[in-house]
Parts: structure tokens; C-alpha cells; sequence
């Protein structure tokens, strides 16, 4: 956990991750090892349609909050739905609204899984996107998910592509599909909606010849695609307590996220001042007449600016001051070289 210089208390941890009571290759304990290996402040399990070892998985693992949720999906077997807070496992059934519906009134908070995968069905590994679009009161949506970019990138490679997306997973990420970036600006031009990235990780055992590989260790998903979480306050060492911080927190949009391969990014600014009020991500401020953005990068990257969804600004720097003219929602891409780094959740300016 990092405290930056506004007093604001900085989570890193991953989101979308199961285990052997699903699909996964490692058990919750196992797997929260892991994760404190490589440092995190708190991991979300979301195992398929189960909830079995929430009672026991639940609770503080040293210092690493562990929370657990589940993933439901539709009959057809699309419309992923993260959920964290819901009472039960609910029928399935439901159709997607009714699944959203049944979390909303549980105040669970919930994410659209890998909404945007568009490899073909009849491969080895088909596509799991959302397509039920009509839907409303989601939480957010998985801007970004590891597993998905990884597996897109594996239907189109050749057998030289292939092995190297096997044994240099993360070398190969780039950014959220521009799609999704897209549909999420549009979303928050009428509602909050909050974006995530998820790891998606099963470490699954794949023959390689005589050999026996996992493809995607747990670690190795720990070290790339992170949910940042801001918190007003430091976090409490009681569980109840600190498991709603982190998910008031989520459902603020109090969160950035980043990809660990180009750099740790805890302690990202990204606000927005005009006199007395002060908006952080997920924030608001009531006009843009005297306001100022600001942007602080642990490192240099070259710093995007997005009013409305549109590119406004870009520049290489640490540091980014900006004065906005114009009402609507902000945000902020960071990218190293041609890979994408940071990504901000929206700040609403006038609106």
C-alpha cells in the first residue's frame, strides 16, 4: 500500500482469477501465496457459478485482503458477469439483465468480463464476449483482459508466434482493444462506469511434446495486469471493514490500472482541482471555469489526455497540468514505447 502526497492510500492487487473449485490449476490459499510472493495488497477471486469456499477463502492473508466472488454466465455460456457481495450463486438460468438485477438488490458491486473477444467460435478456444448491450445498472466492465489479448493473439499466430506467446506471455500485451476503450468513453458519457483489468488466470497445463508447461503462471499474471484502488482512508485491519473499503472503493471508480511489464505504478495521480473542490478518479467537479487537471507518473511515459473520448492532448513527461474549457468526462492513457501502461478511470467536469 502507498499514501501519496494528497494522502490518498494506493491498493495493487488483481481481479478475475479462479481456482480448483472451478477451472483453475491452485487453490485459494495457494494462490493468495502467490500473490503475497509478488506483493500485492489484495486479490478478488471469481470462480464459475461458485461460491463454496467464500466462509473459509475469505479474511487476511498476512497483509493481503482476499475477497470472494463468482462468474456467472448466461445459458449460452456468454455474458460473463463478475460479482463480489452477492448473497447466493443465482440461478442459471437468469437471463444477463436479471443476473445484473439480482446483484444491484444485493449491492453487490458487478463487471462485464472480456466483453469484446472476437476470435472465432468454432477454434479450440472459442470467444466468450458480452452481447447482451441493451443491459443497465452494471458496476463497470473489464477494459482490459489478460487472458483474452493473450488467447487472440494465439488464434492468429503462426507456430514460431504460437511459442512465444507460450513461453514470453506478457511480452507480448499491448493495450485494451480499442473497441472497449471506446464503448466504456460512450458509457460514461451518461452514467459512471467503472473500468477494471482482469488477469483472468487459471494456470492451465499444456503438453508441449515430452514436456509439461503452465501457460500463464499465477505469479506471471500477478506481475501484469493490476486494478489500482484509492482509498481516503488508510486500510483497516478488520476484515468486514477493509473487504468494503476496497469494494466502496471499485464502485466509486476510485481505481486506475496498469500493466506491472513496463513499471510499478503505484501512486498515480490523476485529479482535478478548482478552488476548494477536488476530484479524484471516479470524481466530480461543477465546472471547468478555473479548474485544472493534474497528472504525476511515478515515471516519464508519453501521457494521453481523452475529453469526451476524443484524444485532446499528448505529450512525453512526469508531470501534466492542464486547464479544460470545455464541460464532459476526462481521462488519462499513459503509454512506454508502443505499450500502454496506465489507465485512468474518468474524472466529470461540469456535467
Amino acid at each position: 500500500m502507498i499514501r501519496d502526497s494528497f494522502g490518498y492510500y494506493h491498493l495493487s492487487g488483481c481481479i478475475h482469477m479462479h481456482t480448483t473449485d472451478s477451472d483453475g490449476a491452485s487453490s485459494h490459499s495457494e494462490v493468495a501465496a502467490f500473490a503475497n510472493e509478488v506483493g500485492l495488497d489484495y486479490i478478488m477471486f471469481t470462480d464459475h457459478m461458485t461460491l463454496k469456499s467464500r466462509q473459509s477463502a475469505e479474511r487476511f492473508y498476512n497483509d493481503l485482503l482476499v475477497v470472494v466472488g463468482y462468474e456467472h454466465n448466461d445459458p449460452a455460456d456468454q455474458n460473463h458477469y463478475l460479482l463480489f457481495g452477492a448473497s447466493e450463486v443465482y440461478d442459471e438460468n437468469l437471463t444477463p439483465q436479471e443476473y445484473i438485477d439480482k446483484g444491484v438488490a444485493d449491492n453487490a458491486v458487478g463487471f462485464l468480463a472480456h466483453p469484446d473477444e472476437v476470435r472465432s467460435r468454432d477454434g479450440e478456444y472459442p470467444p466468450y464476449p458480452w452481447t447482451d448491450w441493451p443491459v443497465e445498472r452494471f458496476t463497470g466492465i473489464e477494459i482490459w483482459n489478460q487472458m483474452s489479448e493473450w488467447m487472440e493473439k494465439l488464434a492468429s499466430a503462426g507456430p514460431l508466434g504460437k511459442a512465444q506467446l507460450l513461453f514470453s506471455p506478457r511480452k507480448f500485451m499491448t493495450s485494451p482493444p480499442a473497441t472497449t476503450l471506446k464503448r466504456w468513453d460512450e458509457l460514461n458519457l451518461s452514467r459512471k462506469t467503472v473500468g477494471i483489468v482482469g488477469v483472468d488466470a487459471h494456470a492451465h497445463k499444456h503438453k508441449l511434446g515430452p514436456k509439461t508447461i503452465t501457460i500463464f503462471p499465477y505469479k506471471v499474471h500477478f506481475r501484469s495486469l493490476q486494478t489500482h484502488v484509492i482509498l481516503t482512508e488508510q486500510l483497516s485491519r478488520d476484515y468486514p471493514t477493509a473487504r468494503g473499503q476496497l469494494l466502496e472503493a471499485l464502485r466509486d471508480a476510485r481505481v486506475y490500472v496498469s500493466n506491472r511489464r513496463w513499471g510499478a505504478a503505484g501512486g498515480f495521480i490523476f485529479r482535478a482541482v478548482r478552488g476548494s473542490e477536488t476530484a479524484i478518479c471516479g470524481g466530480s467537479i461543477s465546472s471547468p471555469e478555473g479548474c485544472y487537471l493534474e497528472v504525476a507518473l511515478p515515471r516519464a511515459g508519453e501521457i494521453r489526455l481523452f475529453h469526451n473520448g476524443a484524444n485532446i492532448l499528448t505529450t512525453r513527461s512526469k508531470n501534466l497540468s492542464f486547464s479544460p474549457s470545455s464541460s464532459g468526462v476526462y481521462r488519462v492513457e499513459v503509454y512506454q514505447g508502443p505499450k500502454g501502461w496506465i489507465f485512468s478511470n474518468h474524472i466529470r467536469i461540469g456535467v
